[in-house]
């Protein structure tokens, strides 16, 4: 599979996150939310996706019995219903289906020439048409990169942010009216008022990576 990765390199999106910052500064505290995630929802253009389609979807929920149904739904202990906007992230199992549209698109932009387009919509209609998982799990991985974007803007604009990947999926599917193809990858709390929670320091990096072979640590170099 083909992979598109925004931008050249890390650049625009140090040079995006900097952007963010110099906007946020100058909005009141209490429009603050909405304006990061106006910004935020246009930085996860950037996010690489698998195949050249953007799988990931968002629904936006102010009203307090929305945000209510949700934090019903999670079995973490998040106050979602006291956060200002909670983001429901869906990954569209079916976005691989248009990538015709997408692959026109990057055609007519010289991004990629007629006979690489017609190769990746073969190589994409191939493997996703086989393997339902595949394109379940495809949807996710390019759905939680595009979580990692809003809330790596929300760090680095020091914007309070969590998410939560603990929930009972069918309950909210129920409740928001989302069709089957989509799956529920996350929920984002953005503007969060619960401001008391401690970091937490994880193992050492090193005791995460195995070399050459699955638990594998000192491998000879």
């Amino acid at each position: 599979m083909v992979t598109k990765a925004g931008g050249n390199g890390a650049q625009p999106l140090i040079e995006s996150f900097a952007e963010m910052q110099r906007r946020l500064a100058q909005v009141p505290s209490d429009t603050l939310p909405e304006t990061f995630l106006a910004l935020a929802l246009e930085l996860t253009e950037l996010a690489p996706s698998e195949s050249y389609f953007q799988s990931w979807r968002w629904i936006v929920v102010r009203c307090e019995h929305g945000k209510q149904q949700l934090e019903a739904a999670t079995y973490a202990e998040v106050p979602l219903s006291r956060s200002p906007i909670v983001l429901i992230c869906l990954a569209d199992t079916a976005a691989w289906k248009t990538t015709p549209h997408q692959l026109q698109e990057l055609v007519a932009a010289k991004v990629l020439s007629a006979e690489d387009a017609r190769n990746v919509l073969s190589r994409t209609r191939k493997y996703y048409s086989a393997s339902p998982q595949s394109a379940q799990r495809a949807a996710l991985s390019n759905a939680f990169l595009a979580v990692h974007r809003i809330l790596a803007a929300a760090a680095s604009c020091q914007v309070p942010a969590r998410w939560v990947s603990v929930f009972d999926e069918k309950k909210i599917q129920t409740h928001f009216h989302i069709p089957d193809q989509f799956l529920v990858a996350a929920l984002l709390a953005i503007g969060h008022e619960d401001k008391d929670v401690p970091a937490v320091v994880g193992p050492p990096a090193p005791s995460f990576v195995y070399q050459e072979k699955f638990g594998e640590v000192n491998a000879a170099r």
